[in-house]
């Protein structure tokens, strides 16, 4: 402890030119690291709780990160070590839109497997619905996802559908906005929260693919029209990388909901799901009670954790 040193609690907002825009006490302030947080195992993430230190002269500093609960975690870009995502959430939200861009359906698979193997809750957003015939239905290829068990909202921010079922499911928590580049992430923030003024992109002609407006993570509180905030929402850049992080091959079947009233049912204990005889889980696909899709990302993300990557 440093004397003259006030000592706040808050939570990281932003990362941004080595500073870190702490929320604290109801005022945004810019930290440095002091050196043994600087030196530490853990590196600060968007949302981590965390002690400040505001010096007499008016400087902060970041002097202990809080112990950590529901961090969304991947495997980093580098395959060698633990990226964070964002630290202290409650839920994420796969967003994709229905069209411009096609779904991404691999990555919504990919965020949701995360969610599962972190203990968070999940839910798909099927974004500018107002481009289908019928809004109002569940959009093609988003079954999938409602026969797991996942509540899928469609939501466009230029008709507002959908936007108080999102606006419900964000109140009170913690949640993670994230999906591929172009979905309209930044849209539906900016539509619930006018004053919040996010970069939106366009879509490339060529390939039809979103351009990154969010360039990293950051996190905002979160109310309606202007509520006083109930809850934060983190967007994320569009990712382009999402592979688990040290997760065991045993374990990845479990993060598909819909195998798991299958999966004791297999006559082999280590059963992989792949070719083995007696499969339930192949079973219940045949049967059309399990996406086949959705199997397919399931032995992709198998044969990486397989293969160390």
């Amino acid at each position: 402890m440093i004397d003259g040193a006030a000592h706040l609690t808050g939570r990281v907002l932003r990362i941004s030119g080595g500073m870190y825009h702490v929320l604290a006490s109801d005022a945004e302030l810019e930290c440095s690291l002091r050196g043994r947080v600087k030196l530490g195992e853990l590196a600060v993430a968007v949302g981590d709780r965390v002690r400040v230190e505001r010096l007499e002269d008016g400087s902060c500093r970041i002097s202990e990160i809080l112990p950590r609960a529901g961090t969304l975690t991947r495997h980093g870009v580098s395959r060698r070590r633990e990226q964070v995502i964002a630290a202290n959430i409650d839920q994420v939200a796969a967003v994709a839109a229905v069209s411009s861009p096609d779904p991404d359906f691999i990555m919504v698979d990919r965020l949701l497997v995360l969610a599962e193997l972190d203990g968070l809750d999940g839910l798909v957003v099927a974004n500018k619905a107002d481009l289908l015939e019928d809004p109002e239905a569940l959009p093609d290829g988003f079954d999938a996802y409602a026969d797991a068990g996942y509540e899928v909202l469609s939501t466009s921010a230029t008709s507002g559908l959908g936007l108080d079922r999102l606006d419900r499911r964000l109140r009170g928590r913690v949640t993670v906005l994230s999906g591929q580049s172009g979905v309209g992430k930044s849209s539906l923030l900016n539509t619930l929260m006018p004053g919040l003024e996010l970069r939106v992109g366009e879509i490339g002609e060529r390939k039809r693919r979103g351009r990154h407006t969010t360039v990293a993570a950051a996190l905002y509180p979160y109310g309606r029209d202007g509520c006083a905030p109930d809850g934060f929402v983190v967007d994320t850049p569009g990712l382009q990388y999402l592979a688990p992080w040290n997760v065991e091959p045993a374990e990845l079947s479990h993060a598909f909901p819909e195998f798991r009233s299958h999966l004791d049912r297999c006559r082999f204990k280590d059963c992989r799901h792949r070719k083995e005889p007696e499969c339930e889980v192949r079973v219940a696909i045949e049967a059309g009670e399990v996406s086949e899709r959705r199997h397919r990302s399931y032995l992709t993300l198998l044969e990486e954790s397989e293969g160390g990557a």
